[in-house]
């Protein structure tokens, strides 16, 4: 659990620093790469049924070879992506990070059912609110 916490944490390093323009921790770097290195040495490649596939071996399946094809597929799938698709989630006490794949490229919330919700909600209570202030002012 802990090898699995440090990974998270060297990701979000990782992400969070990409966003921001900056180089990535070479710590956060470091654990990635041997995350990522041991994620590769659990697949295989095998023949089935009249095509290649790739595999996880069954001889490497522990606990750890949970965090090492997280960071095989962190490389693999989410660095290839434009850096201006990685967000990190605008609502509050949130920091999710999530691939913005719409099609304007313009998404601001992890997800709109929890956070887009939440701060449309705190924007329209705090407009009527200010409403009802300048309505009572003028009587």
């Amino acid at each position: 659990m802990q090898r699995a916490k440090h990974l998270r944490e060297a990701l979000f390093a990782i992400v969070t620093a990409i966003i921001s323009g900056k180089a990535p921790p070479e710590s956060a770097m470091a654990s990635l790469n041997r995350y990522w290195r041991a994620g590769t040495i659990v697949h295989e490649l095998s023949y089935v049924k009249r095509e290649v596939r790739l595999e996880i071996r069954a001889s490497a399946i522990d606990l750890d070879v949970i965090s090492s094809l997280i960071a095989y597929r962190f490389v693999e799938d989410l660095l290839p992506e434009p850096r201006e698709r990685l967000r990190i989630c605008e609502g509050d006490n949130c920091s999710w990070l999530f691939l913005d794949q719409s099609k304007a490229g313009r998404r601001r919330w992890c997800d709109m059912a929890v956070c887009g919700n939440a701060a449309k909600s705190r924007r329209f209570y705090a407009r009527m609110r200010e409403e009802k202030g300048v309505t009572r002012k003028r009587r």
